[in-house]
């Protein structure tokens, strides 16, 4: 039975593996027919390494978003390419193996490895190498200094401080040399109000890095090599104590002209300060100047920096108040018309047994000085003194001398007329203005009253021909002799027209 099964199988042996590889081939054409072979697009996005090594060159690679998707065809049978779409493709770029064009250095080419995650072997990419083309310029490192600003403020007794600090206080910035040269300030922001939280008289808060060209614009910083650690910036600001201080202006120096200071005019009365609270216990005022008067006739005018004034460690708290205008107010000059009684002119030097006599009973006198000067003396009585030592008997011209302070006021040379006669003489007999030697003393110690000054000089005196004669008159008239004695008597003084002293009664 074995054997016949086995002859079954080994007769003809040659046409039953014929047939059979007959109807493989069959099965494979019927097969194919069913499940060809086709070519399909895939798209993928090049991710791209080695960029480190193009800065190693000097170079920095500028690749475009739309030169990082590629498109790529694959041949498969149709079952297998179905099954497949973009998401099992990836693409990769290393720029490390980068060529530069020798035609344009300004170009670069780096080669594409496509990849597949499923049917890699079922699959055939076509189309041969692929590179990914971009272009290149000259890389530029640059450093810079964080300026760091606050927005906002704290309430209260409490201010913050002008100089917030940056951590890290500098940045390095890589990139292209057309972007990283227009960079001009690297600056971080951060936020306060009442709600935010202070710690150890701080504030503390992180913000963002922003780059800023000359005119103030933004650079975009995508296109650039910025360390994660710069990406954003730890500002720190003090929390300061509060103060209201006034404002107070000095001056040193003398004005023109004997001239005084009316006052000082500030265009701010007080302004807040701020500081730690041992720098603002010592400060009770700000002052300022002093401002340099000397010789000034007229107002000075002008602008003094506060900040120039403030002690280490304290500023304003509103830097607008740092400007401050200063008005220092002369007085201007004035002149009184006043009048000087022969009266009130007290004389030295008068000889005993000789008597004195006054030519004119007043004189007109200028004087001139500040305006707060002359409103205090104007209404007052001008007092004067002479001196007429030496003088003998006859008439003589004398200069008085005013009992005026000559730093405050000036005027006008003052002479006055007066007769000196000896005693038995007919003129020293008198007439009713006869004054006493005890008379003299009196007038010799009375109290020094404000003076007056005249910016013209000028001097009015009456005519001292009349008085003379008045005088020579009643010396000559016994009638007029026997009436002064009775007066000497009685211990009375007549002021009349002419003024007449007799030593002999001492």
């Amino acid at each position: 039975m074995g054997k016949r099964i086995l002859k079954t199988f080994t007769n003809n042996l040659g046409f039953k593996l014929l047939a059979v590889a007959f109807a493989f081939i069959l099965w494979l054409v019927v097969y194919n027919l069913n499940d060809p072979i086709k070519t399909k697009t895939f798209t993928a996005t090049v991710s791209i390494s080695g960029t480190d090594s193009v800065v190693d060159m000097g170079k920095w690679p500028e690749i475009k978003d739309s030169d990082k998707t590629i498109s790529f065809s694959v041949s498969g049978k149709r079952s297998i390419l179905q099954d497949m779409d973009d998401s099992d493709f990836y693409a990769s770029a290393d720029l490390s193996n980068i060529k530069l064009d020798e035609d344009d250095s300004s170009k670069a080419y780096a080669k594409i490895d496509i990849g597949c995650s499923k049917h890699k072997t079922s699959i055939t990419f076509n189309g041969g190498d692929r590179y990914l083309e971009f272009s290149v310029e000259d890389y530029m490192q640059k450093q810079f200094e964080v300026k760091v600003s606050v927005n906002g403020n704290v309430s209260g007794d409490h201010a913050l401080g002008n100089s917030p600090q940056a951590n890290p206080r500098v940045v390095k910035i890589g990139g292209p040399k057309s972007i990283v040269g227009t960079i001009a300030t690297a600056s971080a922001t951060i936020n306060v109000d009442d709600n935010t939280i202070i710690t150890d008289n701080q504030i503390s808060d992180r913000g963002d890095l922003v780059l800023l060209d000359e005119n103030g614009d933004e650079v975009d910083m995508s296109k650039l090599n910025v360390d994660s650690q710069y990406q954003s910036i730890e500002v720190t600001v003090d929390v300061l104590n509060t103060k209201k201080v006034p404002v107070k202006c000095e001056y040193q120096g003398t004005p023109s002209g004997g001239k005084g200071v009316l006052g000082v005019d500030t265009s701010i009365d007080s302004v807040y300060i701020k500081g730690s609270a041992e720098a603002l216990n010592n400060i009770t005022s700000l002052d300022i100047g002093p401002i340099d008067i000397n010789g000034a006739s007229e107002d000075i005018e002008t602008t003094v920096d506060l900040t120039g004034y403030l002690p280490e460690g304290v500023s304003l708290v509103d830097s607008s108040d740092a400007s401050v205008d200063v008005v220092v107010r002369i007085e201007s000059n004035a002149t009184a018309n006043m009048t000087l009684n022969s009266s009130d002119i007290s004389y030295t030097g008068l000889a005993d047994g000789q008597k004195l006599t006054f030519g004119v009973d007043k004189t007109a006198v200028v004087v001139s000085g500040n305006e707060s000067d002359i409103d205090r003396i104007k209404d007052s009585t001008l007092k004067g003194t002479i001196d007429v030592s030496g003088l003998s008997a006859g008439q003589h011209t004398v200069v008085v001398k005013l009992d005026l302070d000559d730093s405050k006021f000036t005027w006008g040379e003052i002479k006055i007329a007066v007769t000196i006669t000896d005693e038995g003489q007919t003129g020293g007999t008198g007439a009713t203005d006869t004054v006493t030697s005890e008379t003299k003393n009196s007038s010799e110690s009375t109290d020094d009253p404000t003076r007056n000054t005249d910016t013209t000089g000028t001097v009015k005196t009456d005519n001292t021909d009349n008085t003379k004669n008045d005088n020579t008159d009643s010396t000559n008239d016994p009638d007029s002799q026997t009436d002064k004695k009775n007066q000497e008597s009685d211990g009375s003084n007549s002021a009349d027209s002419s003024r007449t002293t007799d030593t002999s009664d001492n």
